[in-house]
């Protein structure tokens, strides 16, 4: 008869092997040498996670209420600073107005829309100033950020901005993009803070949808997810 130890050796062998860290349960097999412990790992764990991942609207729901905010975040600057957003716009095509993907925020373009209707329209160069294309890029701005409320439904979320992207309406004789530019950078900046920054790309175009001077587009980094696994 072999002794207790020898018996549980390979019990402890089959652990160090497969390194599971799950409970296991043993049973003692009968042989015609005499016996051999087993071990067997449970399943349980794995089958409860994989129903709980069968709906990715409530995952992707319960990971935007998971974010980590601050008590100081930017619906609180935005309220410091006296700005109200307006309704978030519609889109004008087969798209969505916003979409995430990690800890990114991606956005379609926004136009300087008030009350559905264009606020400012023309190109530069032509019929607007630099000071009128500063405040359409200002209001497309504003747009962004209640798209980005609806979809995350609460703003406290954006951490930065990583990306500004300006497509200006102009003539040909146009030069000034950079400083119209700046009616949306400047927003950001006072949301945000100059340590954050962003990188900006500003391009003139011939035209744009429904006689819009200006498209902002944008992407925002969002604040990461707290460990799903602490309690």
């Amino acid at each position: 008869m072999e002794s207790k130890s020898r018996l549980l050796g390979p019990c402890h062998s089959d652990r160090s092997m497969l390194g599971v860290v799950a409970s296991r349960r043993q049973f003692l097999i009968a042989t015609a040498g005499g016996a051999a412990a087993v071990s067997l790992p449970m399943v349980a764990v794995a089958a409860e996670s994989e129903r709980e991942s069968q709906n990715p609207n409530q995952m992707k729901a319960k990971q935007r209420m998971n974010r980590i905010t601050t008590k100081d975040g930017l619906g609180s600057r935005l309220s410091e600073l006296g700005i109200v957003l307006p309704p978030p716009p519609t889109p004008l095509g087969a798209y969505v107005e916003a979409s995430d993907t990690g800890n990114l925020l991606f956005l379609s373009g926004t136009l300087p829309i008030v009350n559905r209707k264009l606020a400012i329209s023309g190109r530069l160069g032509e019929n607007l100033s630099v000071k009128d294309g500063q405040e359409a890029a200002r209001i497309a701005s504003l747009n962004a950020l209640a798209v980005a409320k609806e979809h995350l439904g609460d703003l406290d979320q954006l951490k930065k901005l990583v990306k500004l992207t300006v497509l200006i309406a102009t003539t040909e004789q146009f030069v000034d993009h950079a400083p119209v530019a700046d009616g949306a950078s400047d927003l950001f900046v006072k949301l945000f803070g100059p340590e954050a920054g962003h990188v900006r790309l500003v391009y003139g175009v011939q035209s744009l949808p429904i006689g819009a001077p200006v498209i902002v587009d944008v992407i925002f980094e969002l604040e990461p997810l707290r460990d799903s696994t602490s309690k």
